[in-house]
């Protein structure tokens, strides 16, 4: 036996149903912009470390650091310093939310590393 549907509740479900559909785009955008800071984060963590280690070889570090950034992430700063016998570099990294081709805004990451400058054979105290 089929029930009588008020009069009232027609379209419910196609209302509910928008609803829920706007509910899983949203939850997933939220997600997508999560998942791209938790990566700029990463990134940027890799590059400061790979700079860090080559500053304390002696190497060009800001080239490093640069390599390591992709394409799509604004470089916005970056600074090295040799100090106790510790190499230290920070990088802060910028990265676009929003949509393709809609910008939102930025989230800037920051992250700094530090390697031991090795010392020169024979020199131990």
């Amino acid at each position: 036996m089929r029930r009588q549907r008020d009069p009232g509740e027609r379209g419910q479900a196609a209302i509910e149903l928008v609803g829920v559909v706007f509910v899983v785009v949203l939850v997933s955008l939220l997600a997508v912009q999560g998942i791209t800071v938790a990566q700029t984060a990463s990134i940027t963590q890799e590059a400061a470390r790979n700079g860090a280690r080559a500053l304390s070889q002696g190497q060009d570090w800001r080239a490093v650091v640069q390599r390591h950034v992709p394409d799509g992430l604004e470089m916005k700063r970056m600074r090295g310093d040799v100090e106790r016998g510790d190499a230290q570099v920070r990088v802060t990294v910028s990265a676009p939310l929003g949509l393709a081709g809609l910008e939102i805004t930025d989230v800037s990451v920051t992250r700094t590393a530090t390697f031991p400058v090795p010392q020169p054979r024979g020199t131990e105290d």
